[in-house]
């Protein structure tokens, strides 16, 4: 059976799937291969019968999700956008933001993953610039100062604060309510003071963002809503 193998200084092995639907196996590094393959076959009706419920869940997504025609919504900070999509003759892809619309234009050969990326780096660019000033809001209000923010496509969080002070965006965060991605910006904020989830920490959040548990109930309950492109 195929599996990612990640040693650590845990106490226990565990069997997780990752969000790509491989399977994960976390054990000591104190277990030899031997004994984590045997874990491994114990588990197998486990890891067979989630693999199939898995694959299901994937289906569903995949069939809900939008075919990026004329008439899609796409969320954008707590808005609906309507896609518009217009094939021409031309080169390159573009997206416009106008009127609570996104104008697609695209060639007339362009695919499904061609528009989803066009509309993957026109996200990008807009988190950059969105998630961009509200760290310097937030930051000014909290007193601190950070390095740079960057935006990525994290597929374990939401955010990130390394030791050196950069600041970490998942790109999707800006098609969450405003509320919301305002949360998820202040919480790394905070982490330039408490490098920690400590009492103190929490009520650093809580002293910017007093509605933060409502906030993180909805990404722990809404958070796939955020891929659906």
């Amino acid at each position: 059976m195929k599996y990612q193998l990640i040693k650590s200084n845990r106490k226990t092995i565990a069997i997780s799937f990752d969000r790509d639907g491989n399977l994960v196996v976390k054990a000591p590094l104190y277990v030899g291969n031997r004994d984590i393959e045997d874990f491994v076959r114990q588990k197998s009706e486990w890891i067979e019968a989630t693999a199939l419920r898995l694959k299901r869940e994937s289906e569903k997504e995949a069939a809900l999700r939008p075919k990026l025609c004329s008439g899609d919504i796409l969320p954008y900070l707590g808005d609906d956008r309507i896609l518009t999509v217009i094939c021409e003759d031309r080169q390159r892809s573009k997206v416009v933001s106008a009127l609570g619309r996104l104008i697609l234009h695209v060639p007339y050969a362009a695919d499904y993953e061609e528009r989803r990326c066009v509309l993957e780096q026109w996200y990008r660019r807009q988190a950059q610039i969105v998630i961009g000033e509200k760290a310097r809001e937030f930051a000014a209000l909290l007193g601190v100062s950070y390095a740079a923010v960057r935006i990525k496509d994290q597929r374990s969080r939401w955010g990130s604060c390394s030791g050196k002070g950069n600041l970490n965006f998942n790109w999707r965060i800006l098609m969450a309510p405003e509320a919301v991605c305002d949360y998820v910006i202040i919480h790394e904020l905070c982490h330039l003071v408490h490098m920690d989830h400590s009492e103190r920490f929490w009520k650093l959040v809580e002293s910017v963002c007093p509605d933060y548990r409502r906030c993180r109930a909805w990404l722990k309950e809404q958070g796939k809503s955020l891929y659906p492109i």
